[in-house]
Parts: structure tokens; C-alpha cells; sequence
């Protein structure tokens, strides 16, 4: 008996094996399930029908069913559109630079000067912004930023005639700034947490200066931090819509205000949907040329 017992569990043995290995393949298969689905109906199937809808015309103020390419020649071949991509990429371009310019001193100071009993609670700090409403700040700065606003107050209380700082790079950036900031913050900080603090004293110690420590020891350490900052704020501002239209008064027009103008204009849904897609190709674009920096400084 105790030799068919033996048997018995000998030969259960490989398939139990097989039935935990077979598991171990489905079950992370099982959890990617439900992400995939959701994006397959909340994300591709608009975005296909957004590029289907490029090709329809417009009669009667309705958008209906055809195959034409007007759209796409009146929309690429408008000085208007051509402007507004221009400015659009200009004002995002500045706001990635100038954001992670000022977010990185600020990540280092939370990320090597602050005691860890304090660094949970400034990064709370700092998350609380992000989930804060974006369109009641940006309304907070157009009080701060308007002729009779606090600034101007606070100039007239000194003697000093009162600036219009609305309207213009300067308040857009102001928004950009206000949308972006917290989170580039954010990011900068959890890649300096990450480095190995040992090869900046080793720098050091070799006697290197502060300067040629943070130059060639620290950054490289965070690049693809640095790269995911600059490609965030990029993808928040380049699509933004709450910062050109309440505090730069949508002139110069950036390709969202530009959006919503168009199809105001006589219901223009798939020339609205063309300047869209080409958004989103922009965007995509963008986000590959950072990938491909991000492997070439992985392999060197």
C-alpha cells in the first residue's frame, strides 16, 4: 500500500506543479485585464472615432457621415492654425524649461537639506495643490494679477504706478506654473530620494566642488527624472485650456482655445477633431524623442 501510495503522489506531482506555473502566467494576466478594457472604451475607440470624424463634412450645422480631406487641407494650411501650434509649442517649451529650473533646487532642499520627520509632511503639502480645483487658482491669480488686484495694491502702496500683467507670456506662464509645479516638484524629489547618496561623498571626497558634485555626479543620477519633468509639464501645458483663457485672455490663441473657437464657428466638429489629432500627435512625438533620450543615456 505504501508503495501505490507513493506512486500515486508521484505521478500528482507534475500537475500540481503545473496547474501553480500555470497560475503564476494567468494571474498577472487577470489584473492586466481591466486596465486594458478600460482604455480599449474610454481611450481608443474615441480616439478612433475623433480621427473618423476628421474626415466628415458639415451640413446644415451637423456634422455628417463622408470621406473627404477639406478638413485636413483647411486646417494645416490656415495661418491661424499655423500661429497658434507655433505659440503653443513655444509657450510649452518655456514653461518645461522654467519649471524644472525652479522645481529642481527646490527638490534638492526637500530631498537633502529637510529631516526625514518633516519630508512626509511638505511632500503632503505638495499633493494637496494637485488635487486642489486648477480652474480656482488660475481665478486666484487673475485677482492677484488684475489692474485694481493685490500686486497692484501692494505697488500703489509703495508709490509705484499699477501694472496689467494679465494677458501675455507672463501670465500664461504664471498658470502654467501654478498647474505644473507641485508635480514636477514632486517628481524631482522622489528621483533625488532614489540616487545613491554614497557617490556624491565619494565626489567629494575626491575633491570635487559643490558645483562640479551637482554638475556631473547629480544630475546624470536623476536624468530620467529631469526628462520625465520636462515631458510632463509639456503634455499638461500643451493641452491646457484653463491658463490662455482666463488669464491671457486667449490672445495670442493656443491650439485648445483655438479648438473651441472653431467649433463655435458654424459647429466645425471635424476641424476641431483635426487640430486634435494633430495635438495628439504632437504630444506622442514628444513623448518618443524623450523615450529615446531616456534609453541612449540607459546605454551609455
Amino acid at each position: 500500500m505504501e508503495n501505490i501510495s507513493n506512486i500515486v503522489i508521484a505521478q500528482s506531482a507534475p500537475r500540481a506543479v503545473s496547474f501553480k506555473t500555470r497560475r503564476r502566467h494567468w494571474f498577472p494576466l487577470a489584473l492586466a485585464i481591466p486596465p486594458l478594457i478600460w482604455q480599449l472604451i474610454f481611450f481608443v475607440l474615441p480616439m478612433i472615432f475623433l480621427f473618423t470624424l476628421t474626415f466628415w463634412k458639415v451640413e446644415f450645422y451637423k456634422p455628417v457621415p463622408a470621406f473627404v480631406l477639406d478638413n485636413w487641407m483647411k486646417i494645416i494650411g490656415s495661418s491661424s492654425f499655423q500661429k497658434a501650434l507655433i505659440y503653443t509649442f513655444e509657450m510649452s517649451l518655456l514653461s518645461a524649461l522654467v519649471v524644472t529650473l525652479i522645481a529642481l533646487p527646490a527638490a534638492c532642499i526637500l530631498a537633502f537639506r529637510v529631516s526625514e520627520k518633516y519630508q512626509p509632511i511638505l511632500i503632503a503639502l505638495l499633493v494637496v495643490p494637485v488635487f486642489t480645483s486648477y480652474v480656482l487658482r488660475a481665478y486666484a491669480w487673475q485677482v492677484v494679477l488684475s489692474p485694481q488686484g493685490l500686486f497692484n495694491w501692494v505697488l500703489g502702496m509703495l508709490g509705484i504706478d499699477g501694472l496689467n500683467m494679465l494677458g501675455g507670456t507672463f501670465a500664461l506662464q504664471v498658470g502654467y506654473l501654478t498647474l505644473c509645479l507641485p508635480v514636477v516638484v514632486l517628481v524631482l524629489t522622489f528621483a533625488l530620494l532614489g540616487i545613491d547618496r554614497s557617490h556624491l561623498e565619494a565626489a567629494s571626497n575626491l575633491g570635487c566642488r559643490s558645483y562640479q558634485v551637482f554638475w556631473h555626479v547629480l544630475l546624470p543620477s536623476i536624468r530620467n527624472g529631469l526628462l520625465l519633468a520636462l515631458t510632463t509639464t509639456f503634455m499638461l501645458t500643451f493641452s491646457d485650456y484653463i491658463a490662455p483663457l482666463l488669464l491671457s485672455g486667449s490672445n495670442p490663441p493656443t491650439l485648445s482655445i483655438l479648438i473651441v473657437d472653431t467649433v463655435k464657428s458654424g459647429a466645425q466638429w471635424p476641424r476641431a477633431s483635426v487640430i486634435g489629432i494633430i495635438m495628439m500627435l504632437c504630444i506622442g512625438v514628444m513623448l518618443l524623442l524623450s523615450n529615446v533620450v531616456s534609453r541612449k543615456g540607459g546605454g551609455s
